[in-house]
């Protein structure tokens, strides 16, 4: 008669089965059992993810088969070794950072070699491995090294009081134990290794990035003012003109030009000019809307787009700036001088021939109506003077 297969992990049905069908070996049928509890250990320590969840699966399986005997877990942490505590409660504790110098364990971890003996006392060499005559000598000593990525990082350290309680049988059970704690050390150590290279790339990639971000602000920016540059504003324009293409709204354009700037580099230095320019534009993004895209030309020229602007707002824009810029104290390293602005002023309201280097020339010949016909004043394009009459005919537009 056949008899149904039992999965190892069901081990109690098979071992009722032993019982049954053969004369009582109590070591035969212990010995099962912890051929079971390691290679359940064993499947535990390869799934964990960290040297915690190792030290826990470790500590309930000696908890629970070495209940009588001192084990401790010995990892290597630069020129120590830290000991946990696997048997005994509480399990996992950590006790101590020793010296690679000092213990067994150091001994151990130095040469690289295992230490086992089933009974110090018969092997005489209680003496020589304990220097201090306690009267209490451990009687069964097993210690084994483990490795990972070809380097010694710990031992697992087993002290008993029993004669041959660490017997043959248990050394290489042991050694079982030590291989797969081994194995589960070498993964774990790999995943962090990848975890870390991951998080350097992620690092590199994110300083790239910024790195980027900047040269892109710099390639765009006007180091003096902080405002966009010429660039930079010939790519706003080409968006704008194709949004009001595409929507049909409007916007506007100022050129402004700072009046006798020559004269202010002449009276106070260049230093003082760019002192100017910088609070020019400082100027300008407080006069101005948050919309409103603002950039230094060149020189001493500005140039603002004021989208789902007409001509009526741009004008209103226009002499509300030009008048900030009269009342302003500009502060110099050793005075404080007044200048004003010249705009000119070209409201785009068809697109259908028109393009970004179009928009620039209409408001540059508006800004060159403006200086001609006496400065410090707002011109539109086309017009002699931003004069009422020209009001009146935009506010319509």
């Amino acid at each position: 008669m056949a008899i149904a297969a039992t999965p190892i992990t069901q081990g109690k049905s098979l071992l009722d089965l032993l019982r049954h069908t053969v004369p009582p070996q109590e070591r035969a049928i212990e010995l099962y059992r912890r051929l079971l509890a390691i290679n359940n250990l064993s499947s535990l320590m390869g799934s964990a993810r960290n040297l915690s969840q190792l030290q826990g699966f470790l500590g309930d399986y000696f908890q629970e088969c070495f209940h009588d005997t001192q084990i401790r877990l010995c990892i290597i942490e630069n020129a120590y070794y830290r000991r946990f505590r696997l048997s005994g409660s509480p399990v996992p504790a950590s006790e101590s950072c020793v010296p690679l110098t000092q213990g067994l364990a150091g001994s151990v971890l130095k040469s690289r070699a295992h230490l086992w003996l089933p009974d110090t006392k018969a092997s005489g060499e209680e003496q020589k491995l304990f220097q201090k005559n306690t009267g209490n000598f451990p009687r069964s000593i097993l210690i084994i090294p483990f490795f990972a990525k070809g380097k010694v990082i710990g031992c697992l350290e087993m002290i008993s009081h029993q004669p041959d309680r660490l017997d043959e049988i248990e050394y290489h059970l042991g050694t079982i134990v030590v291989r797969h704690l081994s194995a589960s050390l070498e993964n774990i150590l790999t995943r962090q290794e990848l975890a870390k290279a991951n998080a350097r790339l992620k690092d590199h990639d994110q300083r790239l990035t910024q790195l980027n971000e900047k040269l892109r602000e710099l390639a765009h920016t006007d180091e003096s003012t902080g405002l966009y540059n010429k660039r930079r504003l010939m790519e706003q324009l080409d968006m704008e003109i194709a949004r009001a293409r595409r929507y049909g709204e409007v916007f506007s354009c100022f050129m402004i030009d700072i009046d006798d700037f020559k004269s202010i580099n002449d009276r106070f230095g260049h230093q003082a000019g760019d002192e100017v320019l910088r609070q020019t534009g400082k100027l300008l993004r407080k006069s101005l809307r948050k919309s409103d895209f603002i950039t230094r030309y060149g020189g001493e020229e500005f140039t603002v787009l004021l989208p789902r602007t007409n001509g009526a707002g741009a004008y209103r824009a226009a002499e509300n700036l030009r008048s900030n810029f009269m009342l302003h104290d500009f502060i110099l390293p050793s005075t404080s001088v007044r200048i004003t602005i010249s705009i000119g002023i070209t409201a785009c309201t068809t697109f259908d021939h028109l393009d970004a280097q179009d928009i620039i020339m209409e408001a540059d010949n508006a800004l060159y109506r403006a200086k001609r016909n006496g400065k410090n004043r707002v011109c539109f394009n086309g017009e002699n003077d931003a004069s009422n009459k020209k009001v009146r005919i935009l506010s319509n537009v």
